[in-house]
Order: C-alpha cells, then structure tokens, then sequence
C-alpha cells in the first residue's frame, strides 16, 4: 500500500496500548489512517479474529468501503469488517431471530406506526416523552437499568411502553433503533455468543465516537478484548439529542492507554491557507489565541432584513455554481428555515436538491402499508397523484386539483376544458384504470417522466430512484403484492446505501450535513439567537465551517448577529 508521509498518522500505527484515544478533527486523513491501521492490526490476529472498523453513516462506511480496496490487498481486506452500527446490528439481529424470539418474516417498520401504536396505551405520557427527541425510538433499550438516564419515564409507565414494543417484537415488526437493543439482548442471553463475538471481534476501531451512544459505546467496550482505538472530535459532538455526550469521550480521555492526536489538515492539502485557517478557528473556539489570517475566500455579509438574508443566500450559491464549484451547500440551523429555503430558492430557479433521509424511508413505508388496503382503482390513482406531488414541489396547486377532479372510481373524466399538463399526467394514470393496482410504480414513475419532460425539479433523488427501480418490470407483475415486495427490496436496499453530494445545490440543516463535504458553504441567518456563544453552538458552528473545501459565506443580520463570527478572524 501506499503510506501518506504524517509523523501523526506514524505515531498511531506505532502505538502499542490496548485502549488508544485519537482526536481526529475533519479532513486530517482519518479515513486513510483507519484503514491503514485495521490492516496493520489484522496481520497479528489469529485465522477467526477479525478487525471490526466500525462507524455510523452509511456514507461514512462506504468512503472506508472505498479506501479498503485501494489500500489492502485481498487477503488482508478479507480480515477487516467495515459495517455501520446499524447495519452490524441488523446482519446479527437477522442470523439469530429464533434466539431472539422474532418470526422469519420480521421487518423493519416506520417509526410513526411505532409512535401510534405507543400512543395507543398511554398517549399523556408519549406526549411528554416526544419532546426528547429520538427517546420513543430507542425505548427498546430501556429494558436495560445500564441504557437508562434522566429521560426515562418512571416504572409503570416504562413498564407499560415496553409491553408494547415486546408485541411488536413478537409479530416481526422492528424500527431501527430495535436493532442495538436487541443485539445486546443476544450478548447479555447467551453467554456461548458473547464469547464467540468477543473472539472474533477481538480488535475493534470505532470512527466518529464523539457520536456513539451509551449502548453503542458499551457494545465497542465489550467486544474489544484485546485492542480498542477511537477516533474522535470533541468539537463535533453535536448529536446530544440522540444519547452522544462530553462524558462519555470524557471517560474515553481518564481510561485511554494512549492519547494521540491529528494535526495535518490533508483536506486542504496540507498548508493551504484554508486549512490552517480552520484549525486556527477550532483553538479560538477552545479559547486558545491564534493569529492564523483568514483567507480572502471567507466572507461575512451583513444585511438588515431576513428577506433580505434569503436574497443573499441565492446570491451567493448562484454565484459559486457560476464560479465552477461542483457542489454547494447552504446550511441553517433550524429545519423550518431549510424548509422556506427550499421553497424560495425553487421558485429562483436554483432547485436545490435534496439527500434522501427518514422521510424517504416512512412514506414508502406508508405507500407499503396503505396501498393493499384500497379496493376501488379510482382511490389507487389518487394515492399515486398524492405521491407524484409530494415528489414534485414545482407541480402548481390548481393543476393536481384539476387532475382530482377527474379520477373517478372506475375511469378518468376527459371531458369538457383541461390544460395540457392535466391531459398529459392523467394519460400516465390511465393504465392503472386498464391493468389494475400492479401499474401503480409505473404509473407514478411515468408521471414523474411527464412532470421532468414539462421542466419540473425533482429535488429528492433516492425517493425517485426508488420509484422508478420498482417501475422497472413492475407492468408485468402478476399481483400489487408482487410490485410492492419489488418496491420494499428496493427501499430497503436505499436505506443502507450511501448517499454522496454531488454535482448541484443542496439545502438542509447543519446536523444533516455532518460527514458530508462540499466545495463551498453558505451558512445562513448567523444570529445570537440560532448561534449564540455557548459551547454546544460553538460546535454545531465548527461543524458548519469544515464541511466546506474552498468557499464559506456567513449571511448574518446587521443587529444581533452570532457573536460567534469573532472567531472567523484573529
């Protein structure tokens, strides 16, 4: 293999501790090291022990994926696992459903099934429980006094949610945060299984354990019995809502044989302005003084109205696709404000696209769950009209109206005035009047092709590949049943797949673009109110700033800007 000549990168595979700590702020060739390392741990493991690199995105273990076949040979690849928690767990979860009591046909369900079917027992207490975000999800885990904190409900009702996520278990039906707790029901059941996993995982690497919650950072603990390396960044902790916390790198930090530290900014290659720039402005927000200049690609723009800030934030991704950045991002804090974001920068003519996320994966589960329950094909057609709007932001209001109008419940009314929009994406919905229920994927896939032919954005991409996979020999399958179990393959084989930017505008929150990089960044309505100067915004801030490469725009308004822009410049 090819080693990238860094004394800090030496240092680690040098290291001989079996509990080694490696601060790893972004873009100081992580992943390149991690595999070096995994391959360099590998060779002194016996024929059944495996490296388990493990991390938490499945974009982050596909760029490792990608990096383990330009760096180990074959045989030494074949001895390191790169897998995601969720999908770790999930591949264990499945090879022991007998053990654990699961039928052969359990799913993956939505988390808003799991939510109504909570609520159903006691929705006073779900009510409160819901303003802890990613609680409900997770509840499975409150089985164990070990996963449990200030969050959890008292006895009886834990005791009462619990009986229901128990016959969910029992009738197949999971949600992924069921899978971590379920895997540690295996190690805590069977004492033969905890061996065996202890043996063969015996060296484990966990990336980005600045995230890990309690069972995640538990199950690494355990398995590794003879080497544990986290790589980690205290300045990108910004996960709290979902169980990461400063304690527990805390107790990583008191327990770590060895502790090592990244300093190369390979990102910017190496002394490039930016990236010195970058660390420089992670010392100042650890409160250490650097004089380090700010590089003339970093730019503050002040204005005093929030239209006003939306008309600065087209402007400036406007003018970094024009400068030839590949991809651009504008980032908010607040989900509402991506959301009008969106919407303004559509109606600009800029149609920002969109990764696809959790809404993806409950309204395909929705079309799963809903569509064998319509009887009448007039009530299918208006499921599918329904679909191709919820995909098609730019579709105008009085056109889908005019197309419901038509959809009767055995044919489509043609007659009398209609707009050749109308005409044409009804034309689309007539086979499923003429074949039945299993046209619904090509029906809606062939509307989207009128809708994109007619000059519309299709902003969520992995949504509508989905579609379209699924359409792909849907019109010669025999029954809905058949069309949908083509679909639900399909949506469960996104929902592991990486999701990589690419060329174009993206749109989103700042939490949603952790692990992402794009070539410049527009960090919108920099207020005291969405960044004030507290250590959990200083990170959410820090965060923001490295996921671009070569451009940062910070739109901020005249008065009450984020105190935080004083850390842009010495």
């Amino acid at each position: 293999m090819t080693i990238r000549r860094d004394a800090d990168h030496d240092a680690v595979c040098q290291a001989t501790g079996r509990h080694i700590l490696v601060t790893a702020p972004p873009g100081t060739g992580k992943t390149f090291l991690s595999v070096r390392l995994a391959g360099q741990l590998s060779l002194d493991l016996d024929a059944v022990e495996r490296v388990l690199l493990v991390t938490f995105s499945n974009q982050a273990r596909s760029q490792l994926e990608r990096e383990a076949a330009d760096q180990l040979t074959p045989h030494v690849r074949a001895r390191v696992e790169v897998v995601n928690y969720h999908g770790f767990f999930r591949r264990e979860v499945w090879a022991n459903r007998r053990a654990l009591g699961l039928p052969l046909e359990t799913r993956i369900g939505t988390s808003r099934r799991r939510l109504e079917a909570l609520a159903a027992v006691d929705r006073e207490a779900v009510e409160q429980l819901r303003r802890q975000e990613g609680l409900l999800d997770s509840f499975a885990e409150q089985r164990f006094e070990r996963f449990r904190d200030d969050r959890t409900p008292e006895e009886a009702v834990r005791e009462r949610l619990l009986a229901v996520v128990t016959a969910q278990h029992r009738a197949g039906t999971l949600v992924f945060d069921d899978l971590g707790a379920l895997f540690w029901t295996l190690l805590q059941s069977y004492p033969m299984l905890d061996a065996a996993y202890k043996q063969r995982y015996s060296v484990v690497i966990a990336d980005e354990h600045q995230d890990a919650s309690e069972l995640q950072d538990s199950v690494v603990r355990r398995l590794a019995q003879k080497r544990l390396v986290i790589f980690a960044d205290p300045m990108q902790l910004i996960y709290g809502f979902r169980g990461s916390k400063p304690e527990r790198l805390k107790r990583h930090l008191e327990e770590a044989d060895q502790k090592l530290e990244l300093r190369t900014p390979h990102r910017w290659h190496g002394d490039d302005p930016c990236g010195r720039w970058l660390f420089a402005v992670r010392r100042r927000l650890l409160g250490e003084p650097d004089a380090t200049p700010t590089p003339g690609s970093v730019v503050c723009l002040r204005t005093r109205y929030f239209n006003q800030m939306k008309a600065r934030a087209k402007e400036q991704a406007a003018s970094a696709l024009r400068d030839g950045m590949r991809s651009v991002a504008v980032l908010a804090v607040l989900g509402q404000e991506v959301r009008d974001l969106r919407s303004y920068l559509s109606r600009s003519g800029l149609y920002p696209r969109q990764l696809g996320g959790s809404d993806d994966f409950e309204e395909a589960h929705e079309e799963i769950e809903q569509l064998p329950s319509l009887v009448e094909v007039g009530d299918i057609a208006h499921r599918a009209l329904e679909r191709v709007a919820s995909l098609v932001p730019t579709l105008d209001k009085n056109t889908i109206s005019s197309i419901k109008g038509r959809l009767r419940p055995r044919a489509i009314d043609l007659a009398g005035r209609l707009g050749a929009e109308a005409r044409e994406l009804l034309a689309t919905l007539g086979s499923l009047y003429e074949h039945g229920a299993c046209h619904y994927f090509s029906s809606v896939a062939a509307a989207l092709d009128t809708c994109v032919a007619r000059g519309h954005h299709l902003p969520r991409v992995e949504a509508v590949r989905a579609i379209r996979s699924a359409a792909d020999g849907s019109s010669r399958a025999a029954s809905l049943e058949v069309a949908l179990a083509r679909y639900s393959e399909h949506v469960a084989t996104a929902s592991q797949t990486a999701v990589r930017p690419s060329r174009g505008l993206y749109v989103m929150t700042v939490h949603q673009a952790k692990g992402k990089e794009f070539d410049a960044v527009v960090i919108f309505h920099a207020s005291e109110r969405t960044l004030p100067d507290t250590e959990e915004s200083r990170r959410l801030f820090y965060v923001a700033l490295t996921r671009a490469s070569r451009r940062w725009r910070v739109i901020a308004p005249q008065d009450r800007a984020s105190p935080l822009l004083r850390y842009l410049w010495p």
